[in-house]
C-alpha cells in the first residue's frame, strides 16, 4: 500500500471516528437533558357533578418518542361524595428520569333535596273537619336530612268547597331548591258551624278619629272585632291604636295599602304588592303575621272588570296560594253607601240582617267619615247580646264569608 493510500484511510477512519463520537455525545447529550411527557386526556381544570361522578380521563407518557403510558403512576384524591377541590398526580418514572403533571377537579352540588309529600299530592277533607298539612320530608346527597328547613305556604279553608293549592321548598347549603305542590280539596257542602256568632269587621282605617272610639266602645262591652287596615304611613298614632286593638283580643287584617281600583286592580301582580306590601309593613311595625285580608270592594266587585277582566276569579285562587284567607260579609250596616248615614238606619239594617242560625260578619268601617258608624256601635253590641249572640274576632281557624265572585 502506497503511502498516499495509507494517508487516505486514515484520514477516513479519523473522520469515521470524530463522527463516531459526535453521535455518541449528541446521543449523550440528548439522554441528559430529555425527560419524560405526560400529557392529561380531557382539560387540566375539570369540573364534576356529585351524580354523575367522577371518570378518569387518563393520560398518556412518552420519552424520546416512545410511549412509556404504561409506567405512568397515578395519585388520586378525588372523593365524589363529597363536595370540594381536589388533585389528582400523574407520575411516570423511566431511566431514572422522574416527570409530573397535576390536574385539578372540583366536584360540585347541583342536585337539589329529593322533596316527598307526605301522604302524596292529593289529599280530599269534608268540609268543617279542618286541615292539618302532613308536612313533608327532604333528604339531599350534601347535607342529608333538611326535612326541619322545609318551607311552606298556602291557605286551606276548610269551611269552603273547592280545590286548594299548599307549595313546599327546601334549598341545600349550595342553593339548589326543590319544590312540590299539594292539591287539598275540599268536598262537599260547607259546614254551617258557629251559629250565633258576630265578628264585627272594620275597614278603611285606622283613623285617630273613629277608631279610637270604636276601641273605647269594644273595651266597654268586652267585644273583641277585626280591622281590615290601609296605609298609615309612619303615623306613631295610628300605630298605638293598632297595637291597642291587638291586646284587646283584636284581629288586624289587611285590607291593602292603596284602596285604588285602577291601580290595584290593573294586574295580578299589583294587586298582589299591594297586599305583601302592607303585610311586611304591619310585621316590622306591631311584630305580626296578618294572614287575614279582604278585598277592596269585596270579592263580588266589579269595579274591577274595567281595568282587568277576570282578575277576581284569578286572585281568589292566588291570594289563597300565597297563604291568605280572605273573607267578605253576610251583613252590611250599610255605612259604606255614604258619609253620615243615620245611626238609626245602620242599627236597624245590622238587626234586620243578623241571623242566630248563622254566623255573621257585619261590614263597617273606621275611617275618618265614618263617626255615625262608632255613635251606632254601643247600640249594636247591646242588642246583640241582650239576643244572645257570641262575638268572635276573626281567625284563619275561623269560618269566612265568600261572595260569588263576579269578574
Amino acid at each position: 500500500m502506497t503511502d498516499k493510500k495509507k494517508k487516505s484511510l486514515r484520514f477516513k477512519l479519523i473522520t469515521i471516528l470524530i463522527i463516531l463520537l459526535v453521535l455518541a455525545g449528541g446521543a449523550f447529550t440528548f439522554y441528559w437533558y430529555t425527560t419524560p411527557q405526560i400529557t392529561m386526556n380531557g382539560e387540566k381544570t375539570m369540573e364534576v357533578t356529585m351524580k354523575d361522578g367522577y371518570q378518569e380521563p387518563g393520560a398518556t407518557a412518552t420519552f424520546s418518542f416512545h410511549d412509556i403510558s404504561e409506567h405512568i403512576r397515578i395519585d388520586s384524591q378525588v372523593n365524589d361524595d363529597k363536595v370540594g377541590t381536589y388533585k389528582i398526580i400523574y407520575t411516570v418514572e423511566y431511566l431514572d428520569k422522574t416527570a409530573t403533571a397535576e390536574r385539578i377537579v372540583s366536584v360540585i352540588d347541583k342536585e337539589p333535596p329529593e322533596l316527598t309529600l307526605t301522604d302524596g299530592d292529593h289529599v280530599s277533607i269534608r268540609p268543617g273537619d279542618g286541615f292539618k298539612d302532613p308536612g313533608a320530608t327532604a333528604i339531599d346527597d350534601s347535607d342529608g336530612d333538611v326535612s326541619a328547613q322545609i318551607e311552606s305556604k298556602g291557605f286551606v279553608d276548610p269551611y269552603n268547597k273547592g280545590d286548594y293549592e299548599v307549595d313546599y321548598w327546601v334549598s341545600d347549603s349550595y342553593g339548589n331548591e326543590a319544590k312540590a305542590t299539594r292539591t287539598v280539596s275540599v268536598e262537599g257542602e260547607p259546614v254551617r258551624e258557629y251559629k250565633g256568632v258576630i265578628c264585627l269587621t272594620f275597614d278603611d282605617g285606622p283613623s285617630t278619629e273613629v277608631t279610637e272610639d270604636i276601641l273605647k266602645t269594644l273595651e266597654k262591652y268586652e267585644v273583641p272585632a277585626t280591622f281590615f287596615v290601609v296605609d298609615y304611613g309612619n303615623d306613631q298614632d295610628k300605630i298605638k291604636l293598632m297595637k291597642r286593638a291587638l291586646k284587646d283580643g283584636c284581629t288586624i287584617g289587611i285590607h291593602g295599602t292603596s284602596h285604588s281600583y285602577s291601580k290595584i286592580y290593573a294586574s295580578v301582580p299589583d294587586f298582589m304588592n299591594n297586599v305583601t306590601s302592607l303585610h311586611d309593613k304591619l310585621q316590622q311595625d306591631l311584630g305580626i303575621d296578618a294572614r287575614i285580608m279582604r278585598f277592596p270592594g269585596g270579592s263580588s266587585n266589579t269595579v274591577s272588570r274595567d281595568y282587568c277582566k277576570g282578575i277576581m276569579s284569578d286572585l281568589v285562587k292566588e291570594v289563597q296560594k300565597e297563604g291568605y284567607m280572605y273573607t267578605d260579609w253576610n251583613v252590611d250596616s250599610t255605612d259604606a253607601s255614604g258619609n253620615n248615614i243615620p245611626v238609626k238606619k245602620l242599627i236597624k239594617s245590622v238587626k234586620e240582617n243578623c241571623d242566630p242560625e248563622k254566623y255573621n260578619v257585619i261590614l263597617m268601617h273606621d275611617s275618618d267619615a265614618k263617626k255615625t258608624t262608632a255613635e251606632a256601635l254601643p247600640k249594636i253590641i247591646e242588642w246583640a247580646q241582650e239576643e244572645g249572640y257570641e262575638f268572635k274576632a276573626m281567625r284563619t281557624d275561623l269560618p269566612s264569608i265568600h261572595h260569588r265572585v263576579n269578574n
